[in-house]
């Protein structure tokens, strides 16, 4: 937009460093001089991304009577329970968890439409949990949306009428559909969105019907990553012919896709990816029995990451995967079993998640610690040449260990057999996860426990977090 001549130096900077999302930039910034320096800490720090309750009115107050301070915010995540570390003082102490039964009152609305009002440059909205939410006053907010934040990309809602209008939307995640929309609402709300690039859908109000016919109509030009989780279709549908077309003109239109999620979904979805459909898919989620019976070996040696669950595949039967770089393994059958074949036929695999069905019920502590040896350490102790950076169990640890203190000393355990994979890093044990401590030698000397927050980031890939939310 166009600026007075006379503005001062001091106002476009200002400007400048308005525009700059990443906190990680700004405080790079601030490091080159000491007028940046002044200029952005703290006050472009501040709020940069709000997690809050609605009906906290005197944030909204706050920020309204502050527009400059409104200008920082980049996310807002409504919620019940207020995250008080994300509020600076004096705000911190003014925890407040609200009731679900509470109903969110015109006059919270009032305060929150005009604190967004302020914030022309936010990026991302979500809200999980509308109860006490009337449908005029949803309707309300995506006025509010679209009328305030032009460059919002980002949505995370689990109610349909917040799609409306907002076309410059990137991201959407459908957590839920209400039962009051229908299959169709969706797909016609998702269909208006012409710049998604990453699209994740829950279970529609119909969770047998799926969504053909968005199928049909999207032209989606910029779509990189799809997921459809859970979903299902009848025999009649999977056996139509027309509904393969469907999906293979999808996957024709739609060739930039580079990260597919179709994991509850059964064989139909795969009819119509053919080697040349998606020359850039390089993360797949899917059940391996499906997959490796309907896919080329083309597409599937050409992965980077995969997910899948194992049945009753032979797995010694895969192609060689010298790209395939993360794999997530699920199956009712011995760790040796599901490592070995990767291990032998990916030379480049890093990271490696398994998940072993069926461990753990029944058998006592004994057995419980017999069988995380057995099943999920020493299959790894076989390759201790091989690239492994990551590895994440699924180890319920607290079913062997009575205290804290032998848990730490049953994860020192485990972290000192598996050390001798010279490049491995990190461990998962859910729900503990550890960096390993090596010397300049590469020897190994103990662990240090990673907080959940900083394990999202390390054990996130493939646009998949490893075992968590998929």
């Amino acid at each position: 937009m166009p600026y007075p001549e006379n503005l001062s130096l001091h106002t476009i900077w200002e400007e400048i460093v308005h525009f700059i999302d990443s906190t990680k930039d700004l405080l790079s910034l601030a490091l080159t001089c000491h007028t940046f320096k002044e200029l952005i800490i703290p006050d472009h720090l501040h709020y940069r991304n709000l997690s809050i309750d609605i009906r906290m009115t005197n944030v909204w107050e706050l920020l309204e009577h502050r527009p400059r301070l409104a200008r920082n915010v980049r996310s807002i995540k409504l919620s019940n329970i207020t995250e008080t570390e994300r509020l600076p003082p004096p705000l911190s102490n003014l925890a407040v968890i609200f009731s679900c039964d509470v109903p969110v009152t015109d006059t919270d609305m009032a305060f929150f439409k005009r604190a967004v009002s302020h914030m022309p440059l936010l990026k991302e909205f979500s809200w999980g949990n509308l109860d006490g939410v009337s449908p005029e006053q949803v309707i309300d907010i995506s006025h509010t949306l679209t009328a305030s934040a032009p460059y919002l990309e980002g949505l995370d809602v689990d109610i349909l009428d917040l799609i409306w209008s907002l076309t410059s939307l990137k991201r959407v995640v459908l957590r839920t559909i209400r039962a009051q929309f229908t299959s169709l609402d969706a797909i016609q709300m998702i269909l208006s969105c012409p710049n998604i690039e990453d699209l994740y859908s829950q279970a529609t109000s119909h969770p047998d019907t799926f969504p053909f016919y968005m199928m049909q109509q999207a032209n989606w030009t910029k779509l990189r990553r799809l997921e459809f989780q859970p979903l299902s279709v009848s025999n009649e549908e999977e056996r139509d012919t027309n509904i393969s077309a469907i999906i293979t003109s999808f996957f024709v239109r739609h060739s930039n896709i580079e990260c597919l999620s179709f994991y509850t979904l059964p064989r139909i979805a795969l009819f119509g990816l053919a080697p040349s459909s998606l020359p850039k898919l390089h993360s797949l989620s899917s059940n391996l029995d499906v997959m490796t019976s309907l896919l080329p070996t083309s597409v599937i040696s050409r992965l980077v990451h995969l997910v899948c669950r194992v049945g009753q595949i032979d797995l010694n039967t895969l192609p060689q995967m010298d790209r395939l770089e993360s794999v997530q393994l699920s199956g009712k059958r011995n760790g040796s079993g599901l490592i070995h074949p990767f291990l032998s036929k990916a030379p480049n695999l890093k990271k490696v998640s398994l998940s072993i069905r069926g461990l753990w019920v029944t058998s006592p502590i004994k057995l419980r610690n017999q069988d995380i040896q057995e099943q999920y350490i020493e299959p790894f102790l076989k390759y201790p040449q091989s690239k492994l950076t990551h590895i994440y169990m699924d180890t319920p640890l607290s079913l062997i260990a009575v205290d804290r203190d032998s848990l730490n000393l049953q994860i020192g355990a485990y972290c000192q057999k598996l050390s001798v994979l010279r490049d491995l890093k990190y461990i998962g044990f859910s729900p503990e996860y550890v960096e390993l401590k090596r010397d300049e030698n590469g020897t190994y000397f103990g662990y240090r426990p990673i907080p959940y927050k900083e394990a999202i980031n390390i054990f996130s890939w493939g646009g998949f977090f490893s075992n968590l939310s998929h």
